[in-house]
């Protein structure tokens, strides 16, 4: 039936399409595919040989072919990208060491003579060999009585450079002092100045992180970040200092040698050079090779930082779920993408280390059998020859050392790249930009026909056509279901995503011409749980407070107590300097709340922004911050809380009640749509397994366990 429908297919038909399958290309493709031998005519490519029932749609073989075509187009365009970038990076090393400079000249100037002194070692153990080879020849003579005693005593007294032998080791010891102290200044300002390489790379990566806009950080792994902060600056760092100044000596060295070598015998010098060229490309290959793998390298390892990040921080409830293993197994994977990565490196590395170690052991047996020969037609001395060697010996070191410099540089370039590819990024929200508010008071903030779908999620639209205005001396309770849009809201107005369409505008100004980090200082944030940096209690009460607020003593306390924060504070023996762990750990999640409203309070914003910040209260702090916030509304400041109890959105001044849809479905006083039975209030709370009833139940029940946890 199906070879019947083949059949049928007109022969015009087939020949319309829109490439020709005559060509000597894309046959050879079907042939390959398929494994039969198919003739170059539309018809019989239609047909499988020998087999009737199976067809070979040529459009499918031509979209194949295509697709290879461009992959292979776009991989010959990676490469050439890669190669320009990886040099624009190392120019880019250069630039960042300038600050730098004066230390690295006289680096370098150390290095100049640090070299030079060893680089006198061969041709003077030549001279003194020579010296005393002539040595055992006049001792012969004068056996023989050839000589008299004068003249031995005379030729004794000079040997090199017109110094006897006592006073040529004396200056021979003092110029290896000179050499010594001149490596150590280089150790010591190389040290030095990496570390200033270092910091300064660091501190520009951080900044250059925080000052990311949010989607950024929705989409970078922490670990990641970690990793380029901490090892790849410091592979940075090392390239540039370090070795630098094992590349810089090199190739002094290798330039000295090869001069030297010249000078003694120029023919063995040929034969020394004849290896060059290949050590040179096999160099190349290599660099280009360890520059990949080096980058490969560093994002495995942050990988595997994310991962201990993740693991660690989840500690608590791994145990609790008995994930133990799970977390072993998600750690172990990012390990052995670390080892896999690590172990062709290995390879890499010692395939190009064995193979130059291999071209040198040729050079040293070609010098020596060269040499032999010169030393029995008298061409050369043996002291020539062993100086010969020695240098021989520096310049191949040299010439390792400038491939092990090309790879450590390539290596440096791939770290590099992870790290100005943070540093470079511009973020999509700029902090610094705009005018300056200047304040905030009496100032309404207006939502007008807003849409927003996170960049993560473009597809799912949080807000369409949204609409809202808050008031100054509002406190507004902002409610609805789970993913409805409520914590979006405050992000919004935080302007941590700007809006896709509509305005989001304070006192009748977008909050986009606004200076943003100006603009977040007027605004006050709490979340639900609050991130406490490790410190003391009093360090995140005063986090980012102005040093005049801090100064006020009064005002610090009575901050404390809007928080209700003294009921566990009088337990605590070391008080405000109690240490709160690593992100609050010691502490229960309603300390951790009334430590950060305190900060709020303390800094008494114009605009506070509570993102169920209560959530983990009892009912006695709840009432407390409660008095707090309608103190508030009094001066005229403005709250918008979002919050799911029913305890919390009873002392708001006006709730807001979002649909599933993204759009305000009613608002007005809480007594107003809780009393009537079929508001969207009524729904919402109806839907939560009973009612009122049972959240003012949960309330007291979370109540209870938060006072549990505080005794802790």
């Amino acid at each position: 039936m199906l070879a019947a429908r083949i059949r049928a297919i007109p022969t015009a038909r087939c020949s319309a399409w829109p490439m020709r399958i005559s060509s000597s290309i894309f046959p050879n493709a079907i042939r390959h595919y398929s494994g039969m031998n198919v003739p170059n005519t539309p018809n019989n490519i239609l047909r499988h040989a020998g087999d009737r029932n199976k067809v070979i749609d040529s459009r499918f073989w031509l979209r194949r072919w295509q697709s290879t075509q461009s992959n292979r187009a776009k991989s010959d365009s990676r490469g050439d990208e890669s190669k320009t970038s990886g040099w624009k990076d190392i120019k880019r090393l250069f630039v960042l060491a300038r600050p730098e400079s004066r230390s690295l000249f006289l680096a370098l100037g150390l290095i100049i003579v640090s070299s030079s002194v060893s680089m006198t070692i061969p041709s003077v153990i030549g001279k003194l060999m020579d010296v005393a080879e002539e040595g055992r020849d006049n001792e012969e003579q004068k056996k023989a009585g050839d000589d008299n005693e004068e003249e031995e005593d005379a030729r004794s007294e000079t040997l090199l450079h017109g110094l006897t032998l006592p006073q040529f080791y004396t200056a021979l010891a003092v110029v290896f002092v000179v050499g010594a102290t001149a490596n150590m200044g280089r150790i010591v300002i190389l040290k030095v100045t990496g570390e200033k390489l270092v910091a300064r790379l660091r501190t520009r990566t951080l900044k250059a992180a925080l000052q990311q806009d949010a989607t950024f950080m929705d989409k970078s792994r922490v670990g990641d970040l970690i990793s380029r902060l901490s090892s790849d600056a410091s592979i940075v760092s090392k390239s540039l200092t370090q070795n630098m100044s094992d590349g810089t000596r090199a190739a002094i060295q290798g330039i000295a040698g090869f001069g030297m070598m010249s000078y003694i015998s120029w023919k063995m010098t040929c034969v020394m050079m004849v290896l060059a060229p290949p050590l040179a490309a096999m160099a190349l290959v290599y660099g280009r090779r360890i520059r990949n793998l080096s980058r490969a390298l560093q994002t495995a390892v942050g990988g595997l930082t994310k991962s201990a990040e993740e693991q660690l921080s989840s500690t608590r409830t791994i145990q609790a779920y008995g994930g133990e293993k799970y977390a072993i197994h998600q750690y172990a994977k990012e390990v052995r993408d670390v080892y896999q990565v690590g172990l062709k490196e290995a390879i890499t590395s010692g395939g190009f280390f064995g193979l130059t170690g291999l071209v040198g052991n040729i050079a040293v047996l070609a010098l020596l059998y060269t040499g032999t020969s010169m030393i029995k037609t008298g061409t050369i001395t043996a002291g020539d020859l062993s100086s010969f060697m020695l240098y021989a010996v520096y310049t191949g070191s040299s010439l390792f050392g400038l491939s092990s410099f090309y790879s450590e540089l390539m290596k440096g370039a791939g770290a590099a790249a992870r790290v100005f590819e943070l540093n470079d990024r511009t973020p999509a929200i700029h902090p610094t930009k705009g005018r300056d508010p200047l304040t905030l008071d009496g100032k309404p903030v207006a939502y007008s026909n807003v849409e927003f779908a996170y960049p993560t999620r473009h597809q799912h639209k949080i807000f369409n056509d949204f609409n809202l205005e808050i008031w100054p001396g509002e406190h507004v309770c902002i409610v609805g279901a789970s993913g409805g849009g409520k914590s979006t809201v405050a992000s919004l107005l935080l302007r941590f995503y700007d809006v896709d369409a509509g305005a989001i505008t304070v006192g009748g100004v977008n909050i986009k011409e606004f200076n943003l980090r100006k603009f977040r200082r007027m605004l006050g944030v709490v979340q639900q749980e609050p991130l406490l940096l490790n410190g003391t209690i009093l360090d995140n009460i005063m986090y980012t407070v102005p040093e005049q607020i801090a100064k006020d003593k009064d005002r610090v306390r009575r901050a404390i107590g809007a928080a209700n924060c003294s009921s566990f504070l009088t337990t605590f023996p070391d008080g405000l300097q109690t240490m709160v762990g690593p992100r609050g750990a010691q502490l229960s999640g309603g300390q951790k709340q009334r430590i950060a409203l305190a900060r709020a309070f303390l800094l008494d914003p114009s605009i506070l922004i509570l993102d169920e910040a209560t959530s983990a209260l009892d009912s006695r702090s709840e009432e407390v911050v409660a008095r707090t916030l309608h103190a508030r509304r009094e001066r005229g400041k403005m709250t918008i809380s979002i919050a799911h109890r029913l305890s919390t959105i009873q002392h708001s001044s006006r709730v807001v009640v979002l649909n599933r849809h993204g759009q305000v479905a009613e608002t007005g006083p809480f007594e107003l749509l809780y009393a009537n039975p079929d508001s969207y209030l009524n729904k919402l709370l109806k839907e939560k397994d009973g009612g009122a009833s049972l959240e003012e139940h949960e309330t007291e029940e979370t109540a209870t366990a938060n006072d549990s946890q505080e005794g802790r």
